[in-house]
């Protein structure tokens, strides 16, 4: 089985073929198991993750056993285990594409290490394509912050690790590229305002890397009221020739 979550939901076999779910409640159960999957999840938390702003109907446990037997009939393989009070999900290593990217960050990170920036360019534009929305969006913004916030920092490092990669290739406009839109999307992360500034006066660029070192220092001093750090002071000296 496969079982994409960075996104809306979507099931498919180990083949490729789409299953169908049936939309609503039934895919919210099962985003909320795959959520917290391998481990058991009380009935009284499937209830709380499934009517999250709405008045739970008295039926609601036996409605959450009704979409259970859907699931079960949906689903190719017997998945959903129960207890007494409670349900869980079994996956296997890499079934659900969570966590096939973190396997994926680890496998670049040693790519790179290895210095095969090919291989590892590869593999992390490939693992950016799994990202089709926000993560386990078919549940409320509180029950899925704290694993949308591992997984996007998961895709920032990956955008990082991409980044080194096509430096080390030789695709410095690649480079620049990516540097850049990762700064607007996150003006106040240093380290790549840093590699920003380095790459420009590394390939010549030197005014564009003081331009941009200006805007990351007027970015930080405006929104955090300091100060840049010494290796983005650094990466400026170095554009300054000082």
């Amino acid at each position: 089985m496969h079982f994409h979550v960075l996104g809306p939901l979507e099931a498919r076999s180990a083949e490729g073929a789409a299953v169908t779910l049936k939309p609503g409640k039934p895919t919210k159960l099962l985003a909320a198991l795959l959520l917290h999957r391998g481990t058991w999840v009380s009935m009284d938390r499937l209830i709380d993750l499934i009517w999250p702003d709405q008045a739970v109907p008295p039926s609601a446990a036996g409605n959450v056993k009704s979409y259970v037997c859907g699931l079960r009939r949906a689903l190719p393989e017997s998945r959903i285990d129960s207890r007494e009070g409670a349900y869980r999900v079994r996956v296997e290593p890499g079934e659900v594409d969570a966590d096939l990217v973190t396997t994926r960050a680890a496998e670049a990170r040693r790519a790179l290490a290895d210095g095969d920036a090919k291989a590892a360019a590869g593999l992390i534009s490939t693992t950016l394509e799994l990202w089709r929305g926000t993560p386990f969006e078919d549940l409320t913004a509180d029950d899925n912050a704290p694993e949308v916030a591992r997984l996007d920092e998961v895709r920032w490092e990956l955008r990082e690790l991409l980044a080194a990669a096509y430096r080390e290739l030789g695709r410095s406009a690649d480079a620049i590229g990516l540097l850049r839109a990762m700064t607007c999307d996150d003006p106040l992360r240093e380290d790549v305002w840093t590699r920003l500034v380095s790459l420009l006066h590394e390939v010549g660029r030197r005014g564009e890397a003081i331009a941009t070192f200006r805007r990351a220092r007027s970015a930080i001093v405006r929104d955090l009221g300091v100060e840049p750090g010494a290796e983005l002071l650094g990466a400026h000296r170095m554009a300054l020739g000082v």
